[in-house]
């Protein structure tokens, strides 16, 4: 990782003579072996340059004993700068390390999932950068070092990632998203597993203990086979005593990304039932003894128990016709999705960026936080849906369904359907 740092002329330590000797043996050897090509097809050229990399780091390792490699734990918030500064580099020599990063990376507030790397040069005139790495994300990082005229250089790498189809089958233990957890399933492939069956499945209610699920989707790997991103989900399914329901991916011809049951039938609604992942069902639609009032009273709306800060999403697509603070509602969203459909969404910790009145939102898309603000006993999300005017049962209403492939679609579906179940029989091959 950390190569070409060799401006730096340390004074000569006579006990490591005999490491000299070594070395120059190894030289002899690559220089040997110049006329040949490399087993792997590498030109001569860049098969000595591999070689002399690696006696340059040996040497590197042995006489630039006056380097010292640091990884950092970055806090949310830190700087470039601080972090140098408590290396005790100078304020001029910061200066440029700064500047050459500048080059590359228009860097602000750290956050905590970053890592910093150095190479921290300490003479008796100061310390110096020899080498500065910074992750932007898990497959981008920012170097800045210095060259043999002693000069900051700066390189941005990006990781080459491969994508790769990963099938994951798992029968459900303590809830779906623990299940998810243990099997290894990443966090935004549950987010979008949620989403597809939100207009189906009560996650809370609906899926048991011995419920299988099983997700076929699109993994991106680094050159070490670690996953770094993820993709769209290709097939997924849900099986228990009373239904099992299959999706396909569809993409259509100009690129959209939809999912049908097997028969071409949307799973997509007008709304989804729970506008919240992983939350319990904690109050429902109906008559009930009012918690801070005391008295019976109808309780239009579906109550969903969760953390503070829990994300909530629009459960259909719209406009904003309200965002703001609303008597006993606390801090309330209303999306208003068709003349006849109207959300509401009450007691939230706060909004998410961009959400007022008259912005458009997608279903799916994150709205607000759950909170516990205006007349509230604890964190909770009182979710509404008004149909005409008038407040139904979120649980029990019947919703239409997005138009079902038809023509050309439905052919064009059932060639990629048959597509997708051959490439998870090879998968199962395989595992």
């Amino acid at each position: 990782m950390y190569k070409k740092i060799l401006s730096y002329r340390p004074s000569f330590k006579p006990s490591l003579v005999f490491l000299i000797i070594p070395v120059l043996i190894i030289f002899i050897f690559i220089s040997k072996s110049f006329d040949q090509y490399s087993e792997n097809g590498e030109s001569k050229d860049q098969e000595l340059e591999n070689n002399l990399i690696t006696v340059k780091d040996f040497l590197f390792n042995q006489f630039n004993s006056g380097a010292t490699k640091v990884e950092l734990k970055v806090r949310n918030g830190d700087s470039i700068q601080r972090i140098l500064y408590d290396q005790k580099i100078s304020p001029s020599e910061v200066n440029n390390v700064l500047n050459a990063l500048r080059r590359e990376y228009n860097f602000g507030a750290l956050r905590n999932d970053q890592k910093v790397y150095l190479i921290v040069k300490r003479e008796k005139n100061g310390n110096f950068v020899s080498r500065l790495t910074v992750n932007i994300d898990n497959i981008t990082s920012v170097h800045v070092f210095l060259n043999k005229d002693n000069v900051y250089e700066t390189k941005r790498v990006t990781k080459i990632l491969t994508k790769k189809n990963h099938l994951i089958e798992t029968t459900i233990d303590r809830g779906i998203y623990r299940t998810a957890k243990q099997s290894g399933i990443e966090n935004s492939i549950v987010a979008q597993f949620a989403r597809l069956y939100g207009f189906e499945v009560d996650f809370q209610r609906d899926l048991k203990k011995n419920d299988k699920i099983k997700i076929f989707y699109e993994r991106y790997l680094d050159d070490d086979g670690v996953s770094q991103r993820t993709g769209n989900i290709i097939y997924s399914e849900i099986t228990n005593v009373e239904k099992n329901i299959i999706l396909y991916r569809y993409e259509y011809p100009n690129g959209t990304i939809a999912y049908f049951t097997p028969e071409g039938k949307s799973i997509e609604k007008s709304l989804m039932r729970t506008p919240i992942n992983g939350a319990k069902l904690s109050s429902r639609y109906g008559f009930r003894i009012h918690p801070i009032l005391g008295y019976n009273q109808m309780h239009q709306g579906t109550d969903f128990a969760a953390p503070i800060g829990t994300p909530v999403m629009a459960s259909g697509s719209g406009t904003v016709e309200y965002s703001g603070w609303k008597g006993g509602y606390g801090k309330f969203i209303s999306i208003r999705h068709s003349p006849v459909y109207q959300t509401n969404y009450a007691h939230l910790q706060d909004y998410a960026k961009g959400i007022r009145r008259g912005a458009k939102v997608q279903q799916g898309q994150v709205i607000g936080y759950l909170g516990s603000t205006g007349s509230s006993t604890g964190p909770h999300l009182h979710y509404e849906v008004v149909v005409n005017g008038r407040k139904e049962n979120s649980q029990t209403l019947k919703l239409p369904s997005a138009t079902p492939l038809e023509g050309n679609n439905k052919n064009f579906f059932e060639i990629q359907k048959r597509n997708i179940d051959n490439l998870i029989l090879e998968a199962s091959k395989k595992k």
